[in-house]
């Protein structure tokens, strides 16, 4: 007797398994099933500056750079902008100046490299939207910071080139002087509106209106000391505008086009 039965519970009991196994099967799929049907996938969120802990950084190292240097080289900027106005006989850049301004200088012409990437950084990412999706954003805004670093290497060396040929040194001095005060002023005049680029979403419409405001009162201020240091007389005239056009115009020209033809050739790259 016993051995029948045995046969029989075990059979029962397979059976019984395989039916739970195809409840379990069911109810899985009713689950799995009605989760596609109710759900919906996230999309992801686009870049922003604001949320980049990168960004927050860099402005942040920015404003504790230029703090420190307002604490500590104030007299010597004030000195620096004061004499923007004279029209010296001499140079005054290297007589009183210590390591310690030069320093001063070279940070705060950092910080403007820096801010006038930032700048370029915005205008494309509104203009270029091909290559905000191909190119990593940290590549793009490093790229944009080389640049203007190398920029202004390349004009200080062509200044001085050009300024040792034509011109005396004191002459190249005190323009070189002026120029740094410039830059020094259009970095300030640009950090209030990379944070409202970064922070406060300026629209991309007005924003190149504010920097194309800071770039134009840089280029007076340069045509105003060109001619006063270099061609303070009548018939210097047609000089001075070969001089500016050569040495402030058309060098911004081709900063232009080289970010472009860059773009274009990080878009094939990538």
């Amino acid at each position: 007797m016993s051995e029948t039965c045995h046969p029989g519970i075990a059979y029962v009991l397979q059976l019984y398994a395989e039916e739970q196994s195809c409840v379990d099967a069911a109810l899985t799929h009713k689950v799995c099933h009605t989760v596609k049907e109710d759900g919906m996938r996230g999309l992801p969120l686009p870049y922003q500056l604001r949320s980049d802990w990168m960004v927050t950084s860099v402005l942040f190292l920015c404003f504790v750079l230029a703090s420190y240097v307002l604490a500590h080289g104030k007299r010597h900027l004030e000195q620096q902008f004061k004499s923007f106005t004279l029209s010296k006989e001499r140079a005054s850049l290297f007589d009183d100046t210590t390591a310690a301004d030069v320093r001063y200088t070279l940070v705060l012409i950092l910080q403007t490299c820096i801010l006038s990437g930032f700048c370029v950084y915005d205008y494309f990412s509104d203009h270029d939207l091909i290559l905000f999706r191909t190119v990593p954003h940290y590549l793009l805004l490093s790229i944009y910071m080389g640049y203007m670093v190398l920029f202004f290497v390349i004009k200080w060396l062509l200044y001085n080139f050009v300024n040792w040929i034509f011109f005396n040194k004191v002459r190249n001095v005190i323009w070189l002087e002026s120029y740094f005060n410039v830059v020094i002023g259009a970095g300030f005049l640009l950090f209030p509106i990379v944070l409202l680029i970064v922070y406060f979403d300026l629209s991309p419409q007005i924003a190149p209106y504010f920097i194309g405001f800071v770039i134009i009162i840089a280029k007076i201020l340069l045509f105003y000391k060109c001619f006063s240091n270099f061609f303070n007389k009548i018939y210097g005239i047609l000089h001075l505008i070969l001089y500016f056009c050569a040495l402030e115009i058309l060098p911004d020209l081709v900063l232009w086009k080289g970010i472009i033809l860059a773009n274009n050739i990080l878009v094939l790259n990538f």
